[in-house]
């Protein structure tokens, strides 16, 4: 399916179907059937995944239509939680909950809402293997095919706002990084092999309202310096460079095709969408050496990320429901686990989740 989000998604409210009108009783009056909806926002990674099975569920159900729109992870657990007009009965995330969000029930999948008295049920949808992408035939392109990838470490180096004196005091071996580097304080892709161009890395990706944001940051920097944590010097994604940033995939997806010196990062399906003019690197799971020393490198596909040898960038991807919704919504989420909406998540670029997996998430609905 396509996944072309016209302008912002979070702004976008996609309206799937509409209702269905009741035949005639007793060949008398007509009456119409209730009509259900089914209000989804959330995360854009998760946004294809709601699409498909809320398109394929409302045309089997004429009674019911649901409505999906982006905005982002933290869109998505505000708006669960919400007891205004914002609220919505499904917040998609790319994330897992954060304590300033939500406390966790004991059973790990339950949260309490801090800013309301709502409870959460977490489910996982998909599996995503998190892409990093440049424009196909480009410079970027040719130096990462040069190189066979690029290593977690060499993905540092290019995102951080860390110097490189800072990023030698915290284990990287820059020898290996950047072994062509000409200290020229230029980060380029030149520095990561010799027969690169000497031309700047451009820097894409997601904004901080995005789970996928949080995601690639806590993988790629260190951790506790990602977070804040006190005691940790911060380190995060380097808007002195120009990092171009937005929660609207295809937005990243225009300014990666649009600079053949460009980089970013998004889920497997937006990458899967614009295969024609993009490429995907190997990654190589290595946090200090580059990818020529670390060996290793994988592609993400369904294969790798769904037996996380495309590690540490797999991940799973959630709905959270709202608790007091669930005669709304429960069909929806059999329609979700059944073969037909495991196909649809494999149709738009995600892998399905394992039988035991799905058990247990069919479980938790009841």
């Amino acid at each position: 399916m396509s996944i072309n989000k016209n302008g912002m998604a979070w702004t976008l409210v996609l309206t799937l179907m509409f209702a269905g009108l009741a035949g005639c009783l007793d060949g008398d009056d007509d009456e119409t059937t209730e009509e259900k909806t089914i209000n989804i926002a959330g995360s854009s990674t998760v946004f294809p995944v709601a699409s498909a099975w809320g398109q394929a569920y409302s045309a089997s159900n004429d009674d019911y239509t649901v409505t999906v729109a982006g905005g982002g992870s933290g869109a998505g657990a505000s708006k669960v939680c919400s007891t205004d007009s914002d609220s919505v009965h499904i917040g998609d995330m790319s994330r897992d909950w954060k304590t300033s969000e939500a406390d966790a029930g004991e059973d790990g999948y339950t949260f309490n809402c801090l800013d309301s008295d709502i409870t959460v049920t977490q489910l996982v949808v998909a599996i995503d293997g998190l892409s990093v992408v440049v424009k196909k035939g480009g410079a970027a392109d040719q130096c990462i095919t040069e190189m066979g990838g690029l290593s977690m470490g060499q993905l540092r180096w290019i995102f951080t706002d860390w110097t490189e004196s800072e990023l030698t005091e915290n284990g990287l071996n820059m020898s290996s990084i950047t072994p062509n580097n000409d200290d020229d304080g230029v980060r380029e892709w030149g520095d990561l092999h010799a027969s690169c161009a000497d031309s700047e890395v451009k820097l894409w990706g997601a904004d901080s309202d995005s789970g996928t944001y949080e995601y690639f940051g806590e993988q790629v920097f260190c951790k506790n310096c990602f977070a804040g944590k006190d005691g940790y010097e911060a380190e995060g994604f380097d808007s002195a460079r120009g990092y171009q940033n937005s929660a609207d995939d295809n937005q990243i997806v225009n300014g990666i095709t649009g600079d053949e010196n460009a980089i970013g990062y998004f889920g497997y399906a937006y990458y899967e969408e614009n295969a024609n003019t993009l490429s995907v690197a190997a990654i190589a799971n290595n946090d200090t050496h580059g990818v020529q020393d670390a060996g290793g490198a994988v592609t993400p596909e369904a294969s790798t990320v769904a037996d996380g040898s495309y590690a540490p960038l797999s991940r799973y991807i959630y709905m959270n429901v709202n608790n007091d919704e669930w005669d709304l919504v429960r069909g929806f989420f059999e329609y979700g686990y059944s073969d037909a909406g495991m196909d649809h998540v494999m149709d738009v670029g995600y892998v399905a989740l394992p039988q035991a997996m799905i058990d247990e998430m069919v479980a938790r609905i009841g």
